[in-house]
């Protein structure tokens, strides 16, 4: 590969990355997760990124968040649920969101 075809190939990756993820993106997982992001570009023409705590209920909910997948029931449910799971305290969680208490009782159990 000749220069200016890997000089062709890095505007490519480097134009994707500033339209897709943008001057900000934060790289958290460092230059492993930028090779993974040059490879995918390069092959399948996208990348990615995983969601920041994927795998945990937060990372969960804000994929069907970006999916469009939740019904308002379902996303406070869920978020009752997750801020529930910090407090372990109905009183608290019910603060936290400007809740009442029993509203947050009801959705906790919806959100399992």
């Amino acid at each position: 590969m000749g220069d200016e075809e890997a000089d062709a190939l890095a505007d490519e990756v480097r134009a994707w990355i500033e339209e897709h993820l943008g001057p900000t993106y934060p790289w958290p997982g460092n230059v492993r997760e930028l090779e993974q992001c040059v490879r995918n570009v390069l092959i399948r023409g996208e990348y990615r990124p995983p969601t920041v705590c994927d795998g945990h209920p937060e990372g969960q909910l804000a994929a069907a968040l970006r999916a469009g997948e939740l019904t308002a029931d379902q996303l406070l449910a869920r978020y009752c649920a997750l801020v529930y799971a910090e407090t372990r305290n109905y009183q608290e969680t019910a603060r936290h969101l400007g809740l009442d208490r029993r509203t947050v009782d009801q959705y906790k159990t919806e959100g399992k």
